[in-house]
């Protein structure tokens, strides 16, 4: 009886050892419309769902990544699914930012650089949006002191989401290769100060200017768009609440008006769930410095600290060099009013600046042909904040 239960323990191990778990295989996390091409770190095996060896992947040898499960890479082989060690793996491209980046397309990847790469990433859920879309922040180096960078608060401004998406392919792919970017050791910077990313406040907002299907009835939507069908405008959540109007710093000086596809307040400070997440981030985080990305004026805005005032204003320099925009003065016309970067600047007195990324666009998204330039500008910007506060 002894010797019948040891075998049927140990059939049972060998068997989970080699196999997807029925677990593991009823979490799938597709990739859906964003399949990403991998390449062989090693030879490596490629099994079927049983644990069966279907074949010997060999070094170097590509292969297209089209959903996760569990710590396994599904792909398609002779017309069936097949896996693959996540840790075995590394992407050739994550994003592509001469396109759009969508809600669905910033989760699959953030999910997935988490699970190849978890030792180097660390991925939470901060929120969900309105319609239920998760928020998400992705903690990328080992270094225990921290800086922070957001983007898309608005949604025509989904341009803002490349950059930071972008930022987190280069950064680890020159992490992992020990290369510099520009005169950055990018692997002892990040060991020393990890970048917290949160590439997509708003993704209902985004969803909705990038012509994508959202759940609020467009007769509501378009009542709060002036009745006009021009969603590529479109600025607020879909609440019609301008998430950046939505932190308690002078948030009363603000006219009301009422829900709006821009510059609406809200009833109060902190009503709409993606404002009130960004706020328990930074109320629960240590992070040392804080960028906001927007996209339209090629213009920085700051507010003044108490105690850091001369590490802000050269922090702000420094990304006006490295950028070429223009550092906007802070006077009593230009007072906080109401931004996340004001925000953390009063709760933290710590440096922080909104940076607008692109030459105006009007009530519009910014245009992809601009994204070279975009990127070009701030492709390093990371990296210098993270350099700066190691010294801090």
């Amino acid at each position: 009886m002894k010797k019948l239960l040891l075998f049927s323990l140990l059939a049972t191990a060998i068997f989970s050892f080699s196999s997807i778990s029925a677990e593991a295989a009823s979490n799938a996390i597709g990739l859906g419309n964003y399949p990403v091409q991998v390449v062989a770190k090693k030879n490596t095996e490629l099994k079927d769902e049983r644990g069966n060896i279907i074949k010997t992947v060999s070094k170097g040898e590509k292969l297209l990544l089209k959903a996760l499960k569990g710590t396994s890479g599904v792909i398609n082989y002779s017309s069936k699914e097949a896996y693959i060690p996540l840790t075995d793996i590394h992407y050739i491209q994550l994003v592509n930012g001469s396109k759009i980046i969508t809600s669905d397309e910033v989760a699959a990847k953030l999910k997935l650089v988490s699970q190849m790469y978890p030792s180097l990433t660390k991925l939470k859920m901060i929120g969900s949006s309105v319609e239920g879309r998760s928020l998400y922040s992705l903690k990328v180096g080992t270094g225990k002191k921290e800086v922070l960078m957001d983007a898309s608060f608005h949604g025509r401004e989904h341009m803002t989401t490349n950059v930071l998406m972008e930022m987190i392919d280069t950064y680890l792919k020159a992490y992992l290769n020990g290369t510099k970017i520009g005169k950055y050791d990018v692997k002892k910077i990040l060991s020393e100060v990890s970048i917290v990313f949160v590439p997509m406040v708003n993704p209902d907002g985004v969803t909705l200017a990038q012509g994508g299907k959202v759940k609020t009835s467009m007769t509501k939507l378009k009542a709060m768009n002036n009745n006009s069908n021009n969603f590529n405008r479109w600025k607020a959540n879909i609440n019609g609440v301008d998430l950046n109007r939505q932190f308690n710093v002078n948030w009363h000086l603000i006219k009301t008006t009422k829900p709006s596809f821009k510059e609406y307040k809200g009833k109060a400070p902190n009503t709409e769930p993606e404002a009130l997440a960004i706020k328990r981030l930074i109320d629960r985080g240590d992070h040392l410095a804080y960028i906001s990305y927007h996209s339209s004026g090629q213009l920085i805005y700051w507010s003044q600290t108490k105690s850091k005032f001369s590490r802000t204003k050269k922090l702000v320099k420094g990304v006006s060099s490295t950028t070429g925009y223009k550092v906007m003065p802070v006077t009593k016309k230009n007072e906080p009013i109401a931004a996340s970067e004001d925000y953390f600047t009063k709760v933290k007195d710590r440096p922080a600046m909104t940076v607008e990324i692109a030459p105006y666009a009007g009530e519009a998204s910014v245009p992809l042909k601009r994204w070279n330039n975009v990127w070009k500008q701030n492709k390093t910007v990371g990296l210098y904040i993270a350099n700066e506060a190691r010294n801090w």
